[in-house]
């Protein structure tokens, strides 16, 4: 009997997911081909390969050296199709268009600023930015690309850490405060509250007046205008705007920067383009700096 590859590359994002709806989703076909690809594997074993695990679906005793060798497999063919050399005319010829999420700042200010380098080398290719606060599914193909401020604990995903995202106290108006409590605050929303640079303000400024909220650092830097204030602020957004001034000697908390793309799509030539070029644009050693 001929190797049931489909099988085991299905078994391996089961496992990976923990339940078959998101592995459907990932491969994009439906629950019922994914059961029918297990069910053709256990009989082509002659064991079963899968068991519950509380509400998560895991690879049986039996089945842990099967996954560990599907897992590799899949590792080498996406490799394999990730290094495969392209010619020059291969290079000036990638098209499509490909989806990139994140938070708002960093496409903003990050990204955003070098899209026509991008063009110019790729004039058929386009970039397609969509910021948002919550995190747009790859599983579900919302995206082709994630730049996210923390590591996915699960998922099928390559995975690379780019670097960190850094934050700074800046104050609007014509003179530094010589406290930063003799001036309200603009704070990002409770939402936030468990976030490194929030922790940080909220042990180093406890008693801080606190004048406006947002989920925004674009939105809080508006709130900050006409009035003297301060804020915690990514760098690459205190740094965009020359009204603002950042404090010295306050270091806040940064966060990780990572970058994730599908190991189904990591291959394809526009993927691997875009997803290259934002690991070379967005470490700029200001608002991101190498880990």
């Amino acid at each position: 009997m001929s190797l049931d590859w489909e099988g085991l590359r299905t078994f391996a994002h089961v496992c990976q997911t923990g339940n078959m709806t998101a592995a459907a989703r990932e491969l994009g076909v439906n629950q019922t081909t994914i059961a029918r690809r297990i069910a053709r594997l256990e009989e082509w074993l002659g064991y079963p390969v899968l068991h519950r695990d509380g509400r998560l679906l895991r690879a049986t005793p039996r089945a842990r050296s099967l996954l560990e060798t599907a897992q590799t497999m899949q590792t080498t063919v996406s490799t394999l199709l990730e290094n495969q050399p392209a010619s020059d005319n291969d290079r000036h010829a990638v098209t499509g268009i490909v989806r990139v999420t994140g938070v708002d700042a960093i496409l903003e200010h990050c990204v955003a600023p070098h899209l026509a380098a991008l063009h110019q080398k790729h004039p058929a290719l386009a970039l397609e930015l969509i910021g948002a606060n919550r995190n747009l599914s790859l599983p579900q193909r919302e995206t082709d690309i994630a730049i996210r401020l923390a590591r996915p604990e699960t998922g099928a995903f390559h995975i690379r850490r780019l670097g960190m995202l850094g934050s700074g106290v800046y104050y609007s108006g014509n003179h530094p405060p010589v406290n930063p409590y003799d001036v309200p605050w603009i704070d990002l929303d409770d939402f936030f509250a468990d976030k490194p640079e929030q922790k940080w303000l909220a042990a180093n400024f406890p008693d801080r007046t606190t004048i406006g909220y947002a989920n925004r650092g674009s939105i809080m830097v508006a709130m900050m205008r006409g009035q003297p204030c301060c804020a915690v602020l990514p760098v690459c957004v205190g740094q965009a705007h020359q009204d603002l001034k950042r404090l010295e000697g306050y270091h806040p908390d940064g966060r990780e920067v990572w970058l994730l793309t599908h190991q189904d799509k990591r291959h394809l030539p526009q993927v691997r383009v875009v997803a290259d070029w934002l690991a070379d644009v967005l470490v700029d050693g200001r608002g991101i700096t190498r880990p």
